[in-house]
């Protein structure tokens, strides 16, 4: 008996062993720069997958025909100029697995004979103004059958020449070599590989318990799967999710048939999301379900369903979690707090994000109702283990699409022990009994949290100083949480948006208040402090993101994901403790939505509105494109703008008394519109779009304006819709919307460039 135990014990080792050896190298082939260290990685992200190879002839009006497979060829001006040494660059793909490649040369001129100058080096990659060192390694290199090098490691700066003398003319060279970039065992980081390995192993042990599931469901039809499981759900929270998903196709249908999308979503509705797209922001889950599911692209109205399904879901599933009374109308009335108001919008605004962002709300609830349960059950370690680690991949998930869901998952979870604290009677024992198991969930939370660190570090190596992963320095941590207890209480007070009422806040914060007089009531000294605790910490966890991020955002998107949870958590305390107060409190609630939908609506008639108004501005910019003489639809062009975007929306929002409508963030963005102009052009014209509103074209700009301005051009600009607002010279179209900016730029430039300039248009 004891034998058997050990052989299947054995077996099981022995399958795991080969499960995380399979399953590694399968990341390992997915993400191999992972593993990379110095130079070798650098190679990989940057896909270099190029190496240049130079031909000069000696031989007047010279000319080389260059044939091959794979090749992408190139006649540089350089080699260009000296009509006695002509040239041409040919590329290939380079990958680090040896590839093979053959090319034909037949060099022609007025010579008997010719001599060909061949340099093998790799392609010219610059990093802050310097070159990098871009090895690559050429093996066996033959011409006509003869070897004249065995193995070179070149780039750049240090390449590998060959002269091939005395070649007839009209005759053939065969050039033939194999190519791959170098990689040594130095380069590898042997601890993560191995590391990769003992997870991979563990995730394999853990999983036989879902094995066993999965395959007694594979015993059934999907559709039987399926059906028995949605009627196992209770009719409920069945009822509330149709119900719920029925009011978002109502309050957000016309941005669903209109087709509308924001104001950098071009390049998505034409083309399909890279599985990598995101990485640099640390975002690297976010294009998965619409790369696997969708093609990769925002679709007309599917794109939307999901979206509100997930959103219905996501209601559902929190208020489940946070242990709301089991009644249909509680549940659709906090759940539509959850999803209906206008900050919703903001999140639709940005089209090339869903559903995934809502696919990755709804990992939230999911993890942390798995810690809870495990938490409170009587289960095996093994059970246990398992599910802890499906938390925590969740977890992880969540933050990987979009990292400022970390606010929900600290409002959601803090609003979880204050509802919890409710039932606590103000003994130590109960509190331990009551309290202490979910010290699992807040282990699972920091696990998934520090694993989303570790795969943005050390995996997809994010920008260090870009948007979004650029983090507090913690001297100023001290100040930063100051400001944002400030804010997080302001924000129940005052929110200066179009669409958003103030009335709506001023019941949710008597909601608050209401909740915090009722834990003052109630109770001993020990139930008020925690409860006033947890209250205040919940409100302070709509914050959670801007403590640890280096730039303080107030954002729509960002309080979709605080502020709207906090306001559906004080509704279901509202409900579940204050039932004296029932049929008021439901009768501010369903005025709190009717007034949200009624928002909804009005703002997507404005974001109609505005998108129509700035199509027309589009054409007006196009035709007068167009007709500019010195304009060539075949070349590509610099557009240099002026000034911001001419936003046509606030024109549709009714301001309100003594506020200003310039605060709108992405209710009143206009599309951009060269961006526009080059998506609807016949052919794709815009090169680079530099504008001076944007802090990393600012340096760009101020050379092509020297450029401008020496050339006389700024002195005929004027702001838009003058003649002269558009102006099209050499490889710059020039565009200006503010006339302010413009002649403060003339100044500038005067005083740094102080030549008269000459008029030349």
């Amino acid at each position: 008996m004891n034998i058997n135990r050990l052989k299947s014990k054995m077996k099981k080792i022995i399958k795991a062993l080969l499960g995380g050896l399979s399953i590694s190298v399968v990341l390992c082939s997915l993400f191999p720069s992972a593993f990379l260290d110095g130079d070798a990685k650098w190679t990989f992200q940057n896909d270099l997958g190029r190496v240049d190879v130079i031909f000069a002839v000696d031989a007047h009006n010279g000319k080389i025909d260059v044939t091959g497979k794979g090749l992408e060829l190139d006649r540089p001006r350089f080699y260009l100029d000296n009509k006695s040494n002509q040239g041409i660059v040919a590329k290939f793909p380079v990958s680090y697995l040896r590839k093979s490649y053959q090319v034909t040369l037949k060099p022609r001129g007025n010579a008997k004979e010719i001599s060909l100058v061949m340099g093998f080096r790799g392609k010219n990659f610059r990093v802050n103004n310097q070159r990098k060192p871009a090895h690559v390694r050429f093996e066996n290199i033959r011409i006509n059958g003869k070897t004249i090098a065995r193995e070179k490691t070149v780039w750049h700066d240090k390449s590998f020449w060959y002269q091939a003398k005395n070649i007839p003319d009209n005759s053939m060279l065969k050039l033939s070599f194999d190519i791959r970039k170098p990689l040594s065992s130095e380069d590898i980081v042997w601890y993560r590989l191995f590391g990769l390995f003992i997870v991979c192993v563990l995730l394999i042990s853990c999983f036989d318990p879902l094995r066993r599931l999965v395959h007694e469901v594979n015993k059934k039809d999907i559709v039987q799967v399926i059906a028995e499981t949605y009627r196992n759900i209770d009719v409920v929270y069945r009822r509330a999710f149709w119900i719920i998903f029925g009011v978002l196709c109502l309050a957000f249908g016309f941005h669903t048939i209109e087709f509308m999308w924001g104001n950098h979503d071009w390049r998505f509705l034409r083309s399909s999301l890279n599985w990598i797209e995101f990485q640099p922001i640390g975002r690297y889950a976010l294009a998965f379900f619409r790369k696997l599911f969708l093609g990769g692209i925002y679709l007309p109205l599917i794109s939307d369903i999901i979206s509100f399904l997930f959103l219905a879901l996501n209601a559902v599933l929190l208020c489940t979690y946070w242990k709301l009374s089991k009644r249909v109308i509680y549940l659709v009335l906090c759940g539509l707090i959850l999803t209906v108001q206008p900050f919703t919008l903001s999140m639709m605004y940005y089209v090339h994000m869903l559903p995934e962002v809502f696919i990755g709300v709804t990992f939230i609830p999911m993890a942390l109702m798995i810690s809870e349960k495990i938490a409170f059950e009587k289960s095996s370690p093994m059970r246990k283990g398992t599910f802890s680690v499906l938390s925590i991949v969740l977890i992880n998930l969540s933050l990987a699409t979009y990292p400022v869901l970390i606010n929900t998952i600290a409002v959601a979870f803090v609003g979880r022990l204050l509802i919890k604290s409710f039932d606590w009677d103000g003994s130590w024992k109960q509190f331990k009994s009551y309290f202490f198991p979910f010290s699992v969930s807040v282990l699972n939370i920091v696990l998934g949290i520090l694993s989303y660190k570790i795969m943005l570090s050390c995996v997809f190596s994010p920008q260090k100083n870009g948007y979004n992963v650029q983090e507090l320095p913690l001297d100023d941590l001290p100040e930063r949480l100051l400001i944002l207890l400030k804010q997080s209480f302001h924000q129940l007070n005052e929110y200066n948006l179009p669409f958003i009422s103030q009335a709506v806040l001023w019941v949710f914060l008597c909601f608050t208040i209401l909740v915090a007089l009722y834990i003052c009531l109630t109770g001993n000294f020990k139930q008020k402090i925690v409860r006033l605790i947890l209250l205040g910490g919940a409100l302070y966890a709509t914050q959670t993101a801007m403590m640890v991020a280096n730039e303080h955002i107030i954002d729509e998107r960002i309080e979709l994901f605080g502020l709207v949870v906090f306001e559906a958590l004080v509704t279901a305390i509202v409900f579940t403790e204050l039932r004296k107060l029932h049929n008021w409190s439901v009768l501010a609630t369903v005025g709190i939505i009717w007034v949200s939908v009624i928002n909804d609506l009005d703002c997507l008639r404005v974001w109609k509105l505005g998108f129509d108004a700035e199509k027309m501005k589009w054409n007006r910019i196009l035709a007068r494109l167009e007709i500019q003489k010195d304009f060539d639809v075949t070349k590509k062009y610099k557009v240099v703008q002026i000034g911001p975007e001419i936003s046509m929306r606030p024109r549709y929002i009714k301001a309100k008394p003594g506020k200003p409508t310039a605060n709108m963030l992405q209710y009143s963005w206009n599309l951009r519109s060269f961006d526009a102009v080059d998506f609807y052009c016949q052919q794709g014209f815009r090169k680079e779009a530099l504008s001076s509103y944007r802090s990393g074209d600012k340096l760009k700009v101020k050379v092509e304006l020297k450029r401008l301005w020496e050339a006389g051009v700024l002195d005929k600009a004027q702001a838009w819709p003058h003649e002269n607002g558009l102006i099209v010279w050499k490889d710059i179209i020039l565009f200006v919307t503010d006339a302010k900016l413009l002649e403060e730029y003339k100044k500038q430039l005067a005083q740094e460039f102080p030549r008269q300039p000459q008029n030349t248009l």
